[in-house]
């Protein structure tokens, strides 16, 4: 009996044995999938991040320059700013508390926010984004182990009256930086540059083991821009374009300066413009936007040198060409009238631009003929990109030059009924008074690249739109108006000046008409007449403060053509 019970006993003992060994087995069983399954890849990147180094090569961006007359020296437009980037390791902070303190103290970021952030059990954490070097000391200050920093670039523009809309910005997206936007979206490929990597074996101390298996793919920075900008000029024009705005109660304007021989961009600005250093602070996103290359509008008499150059070309009419001024035009229902809404009787060619007459360029166009005059239009780069390289250009539109009807090429005589851009209008503008040569315009004149290479961007001439006499002719004629006709508020004393104005309605949108006392003034025009130095075209969106071109755009001109007279050192002519 005894030793019955002694062995039941010892079976018991056993089968609890076994019970303890199985539960035991169990439990480290499922710790075991609970760290390589359920955590494995937790742990697996904590691994790897204590013994493994892997990491981006971050290129540099290219910078932005622009030049000044008469000095060597490139300015930065765009450039690189070093500053820091604040982050976490939560798992390595000892003093919460104090991690908190320091934080909240120095950056702008609530305290709920950051206990979220600290208390993550996250193997990092990044906290803020381009702080300065004074805010990353004043941290380091409060010796907190687990919060760390690095250097990081952020695009900067330090030329404070430069023009934003120019330059454009470089943005966030999901993934990574970009240039959104004028010059920085435009050649974000080159500007960019192409990041590296680096990847190997790493020591407690976290040091690069030099014999390990690496691997090392280095960065290619960016290349950098020196653009066609005349640094001073710009200045000079954001300054007066922003003024004109105010003072003739515009909605917005615009100057553009470019070289007619070479189709350089000299001077290019907007008014309402931005800050990119501020980009995110701009509420309407279509200030961005380069009102030069994007907003198309009907450009009315600004056009009529257009017309009257294509029909001296033709060999139709001379500037001494008459025609009898009756004050108006029937085209089937449409009467058409001259904007004084007088008949001047006999009108030479050239009266008909001094005194911007419709019914003398509708007399033109019918000499012409639809097709003749549409052949020209094109030539002279209407509803075609120009190919400048900036962000968002517009074609414009003329396609009403194909409809049937001879109504369509009778309002575009005159600037009604197609749609231009101010870049496409002066450089039609340049080709009149250039010799007739229709230039390509550009605004970067060198791409650097990191290795030594430079791509010069040399003047290309697209076609030859029409002779160098007629442009000659056509030069004379346009000096006469400023002399003789609507546009003498352009004028500059001891200079031969030429140009036109241009007061055009405003179509409605999503209707037919126009809307009621809602104008464009426009003037173009260049200085010297007998050998150019420069042109210059002025828009303004709706000046409330004057009715006409004339007494707008024109004295904008006028003040915008003696700084460049002065800047660029050209004597007085009389």
């Amino acid at each position: 009996m005894n030793k019955r019970r002694q062995r039941i006993a010892g079976d018991k003992r056993i089968l609890i044995l076994m019970l303890v060994v199985l539960c035991v087995a169990g439990i480290i069983v499922l710790r075991l999938f609970s760290l390589q399954i359920l955590s494995g890849k937790k742990y697996k990147e904590i691994a790897s991040g204590t013994h493994s180094l892997s990491t981006s090569l971050k290129a540099d961006r290219g910078i932005i320059f622009v030049k000044e007359l008469g000095k060597e020296d490139l300015y930065p437009v765009a450039s690189n700013k070093v500053l820091y980037l604040v982050y976490a390791e939560p798992s390595k902070i000892q003093n919460k508390t104090l991690a908190i303190r320091a934080l909240s103290d120095n950056l702008d970021i609530d305290e709920a926010k950051l206990k979220a952030t600290i208390f993550k059990d996250d193997p990092y954490e990044p906290i803020a984004h381009y702080v300065s070097k004074e805010t990353m000391e004043k941290i380091k200050e409060y010796s907190v182990a687990g919060i760390g920093f690095e250097e990081e670039t952020k695009r900067y523009y330090p030329e404070k009256s430069f023009g934003g809309q120019i330059l454009g910005f470089v943005g966030f997206d999901a993934l990574e930086q970009s240039g959104r936007y004028g010059l920085e979206g435009y050649f974000n490929n080159e500007l960019s540059g192409r990041p590296g990597y680096l990847s190997g074996e790493k020591d407690a101390f976290g040091r690069l083991i030099p014999w390990s298996d690496e691997i090392l793919e280095e960065a290619q920075n960016g290349a950098d821009l020196v653009l066609t900008i005349d640094r001073s000029v710009q200045a000079y024009i954001c300054n007066r374009i922003a003024d004109a705005v105010s003072k003739y109660d515009a909605e917005s304007g615009m100057i553009l300066v470019m070289n007619p021989y070479t189709g350089a961009i000299i001077g290019l600005c907007g008014s309402p413009d931005y800050n990119p250093n501020e980009y995110n602070k701009v509420k309407d996103q279509s200030v961005f936007s380069i009102p030069a290359i994007l907003n198309q509008y009907e450009p009315g008499s600004v056009f009529k040198p257009v017309t009257v150059a294509s029909a001296i070309d033709a060999g139709l009419i001379s500037p001494e060409s008459t025609y009898e001024d009756t004050g108006e035009v029937k085209v089937g229902p449409y009467t058409i009238r001259n904007s004084d809404l007088k008949a001047n009787g006999v009108q030479t060619m050239t009266q008909v631009l001094e005194k911007s007459l419709n019914t003398g360029v509708i007399y033109i166009v019918d000499l012409l003929g639809a097709k003749k005059f549409r052949q020209y239009v094109e030539n002279f780069g209407f509803g075609n990109l120009t190919g400048i390289s900036l962000d968002k250009e517009s074609t414009g539109d003329i396609s009403s030059l194909k409809k049937s009807g001879d109504i369509w090429s009778i309002t575009a005589s005159y600037g009604q009924g197609i749609l231009v851009t101010p870049l496409q209008m002066l450089n039609a503008f340049n080709a009149l008074v250039n010799g007739g040569a229709l230039m390509k315009p550009y605004i970067v004149e060198q791409i650097i690249y990191p290795d030594g290479n430079v791509d010069k961007i040399e003047p290309k001439i697209i076609r030859q739109v029409i002779s160098s006499k007629t442009s000659t002719l056509i030069s004379g004629m346009l000096a006469s108006v400023v002399e003789n006709g609507h546009a003498k508020q352009a004028a500059v004393e001891g200079y031969y000046v030429g140009g036109k104005t241009g007061t055009a309605q405003i179509s409605k949108k999503g209707s037919l008409g126009y809307e009621e006392d809602k104008k464009i003034a426009t003037f173009v025009g260049m200085a010297p007449v007998s050998n150019p130095r420069f042109s210059v075209l002025i828009r303004l969106d709706d000046p409330e403060a004057a009715d006409w071109a004339a007494n707008s755009a024109a004295p904008v001109f006028k003040e915008v053509t003696q700084y460049l007279l002065n800047y660029y050192h050209v004597p007085p002519e009389r």
